[in-house]
């Protein structure tokens, strides 16, 4: 129920008024001299002339009220909605029913939104949509958060949300998937070639990510390792529990997402890039391990020693170390002992064997299994067979080295670590070595044969 002081003009006033108003002509005759009238006078132009004042307008509070208003007894000056409130913008704006609905657009609280007369902003809506309007009711504190998505960030509730009612949940204007594909294509695979996608990705991006705002980069709910917990429960007490070495990338905040990609890749397990370069993102500096060991940069000690191993040259650093956990040091996928003299079990060495067939260490014959023979009598069996049985570690770099077959330039020895140069010597039919250990030995195989050419990359022993 509404008043307004100029509606209170009694009906006869009101038609004494409508004859007062009415041209000369019409009352003298056709073409008799028109005489200039009164302006029309409205509700807004005599009383309510704030109503006037709002830069945009809604039509019937400019000429028409009656549209909404319409007066009860005008002794009482008192004016009445023509229907109930919450069905009255309807009868001009049909609004879509779809499934899901604004609570003020299903319940008719069309004013919680927008002024019935005019207002600042665009829509006549109450307040500024970019700053206050959605957040009178949605209270959420996405200013406090560190890290706020950009619509958020500037008020663009409607980039994402329909006003009204839509076909998708919470109001969304399109597929969750798809609507954050509009502004983030790069996670579409199909174009960028990516061959394996994060199962994830089937959940909806807000399965990892706060549509809104997070104290986490990217509006992550939470940061990796944790964040990858949620789903990969199972495995993360697998890598962490049991094994009694863990990859530190693997606990470190954000470790997950260093080697794995979180929406696709083009490389199995979601991997960024192939090896060795995954593993030298991080391993291109000295490490502590949680002993204290310093690791060395393996960046550097690859690029200044050519002579790389096998498995390096073909790019599967995780054919000897897990990438996650394990139970043995260096994070090995298989036995390989860490001493400088041990006694020789194939179990010990476990690690090369699964590359090197055993049979170059347990047989005294080398012809046809290694250069590495002094006629015919097989050197490696003579070292790790020998009263105290060599490791490999002994003589080879497991890397790489400046020599063939990945001899090492020095070894460390003993508890002080003593670095033990070995003096490898290569001729054209065996080799010599000067070790501190003894004297100058030399070999021959005695046949001619000699070294194949690019030995070095075959990974033949000499």
């Amino acid at each position: 129920m509404h008043e307004c002081r100029i509606c209170a003009i009694s009906m006869a006033s009101g038609l004494s008024m409508l004859a007062a108003a009415t041209p000369a002509s019409a009352q003298a005759g056709a073409g008799a001299p028109a005489e200039e009238t009164a302006p029309a006078r409205t509700c807004a132009k005599d009383c309510h002339k704030d109503i006037l004042d709002r830069k945009v307008m809604h039509g019937p509070a400019q000429s028409d009220c009656e549209a909404c208003h319409v007066q009860g007894d005008p002794n009482e000056h008192k004016f009445y909605l023509p229907t109930k409130k919450e069905e009255l913008c309807q009868r001009c704006h049909a609004l879509p029913h779809q499934a899901v609905m604004h609570s003020p657009a299903k319940e008719g609280l069309c004013l919680r939104c927008h002024d019935p007369h005019g207002s600042s902003f665009p829509a006549m809506l109450v307040a500024d949509p970019k700053k206050e309007l959605c957040t009178q009711c949605h209270r959420q504190q996405f200013g406090a958060a560190k890290f706020v998505h950009g619509p958020v960030a500037v008020g663009a509730c409607i980039v994402c949300h329909q006003p009204h009612s839509s076909a998708q949940p919470a109001l969304l204007v399109r597929d969750a998937r798809e609507l954050c594909r509009t502004c983030h294509p790069e996670i579409d695979s199909s174009e960028n070639g990516a061959r394996h996608l994060h199962g994830a990705l089937e959940q909806g991006c807000t399965a990892c990510h706060s549509p809104h705002a997070s104290d986490y980069r990217y509006q992550l709910h939470s940061q990796a390792p944790a964040l990858c917990a949620t789903c990969h429960k199972d495995k993360m007490d697998q890598f962490m529990s049991g094994p009694k070495v863990v990859h530190g990338a693997l606990v470190e905040e954000g470790g997950c997402t260093v080697c794995h990609s979180p929406h696709a890749s083009r490389l199995p397990s979601l991997q960024r890039q192939a090896q060795p370069a995954e593993c030298l993102a991080c391993h291109d500096r000295e490490l502590k391990t949680p002993e204290g060991r310093t690791l060395t940069n393996m960046a550097s000690l690859l690029a200044l020693n050519p002579d790389h191993h096998g498995p390096i040259r073909e790019g599967v650093c995780t054919a000897c170390h897990n990438p996650h956990s394990a139970d043995r040091f260096r994070l090995l996928v298989e036995d390989y002992p860490p001493q400088f003299y041990a006694p020789f079990s194939i179990d010990t060495f476990k690690l090369c064997f699964r590359c090197h067939i055993p049979d170059l260490v347990l047989k005294p014959n080398g012809r046809g299994l290694t250069r590495f023979r002094d006629g015919d009598k097989n050197l490696h069996w003579v070292h790790v067979n020998n009263e105290k049985g060599r490791t490999c570690r002994a003589c080879h770099e497991v890397h790489a080295s400046r020599r063939p077959a990945h001899i090492r330039e020095a070894v460390p020895f003993g508890e002080a670590g003593w670095m033990l140069e070995i003096n490898f010597l290569q001729t054209q039919r065996g080799g010599s070595c000067s070790p501190a250990c003894h004297k100058t030995r030399s070999y021959d195989r005695a046949d001619g044969e000699v070294p194949a050419a690019g030995s070095a990359r075959t990974g033949a022993v000499p």
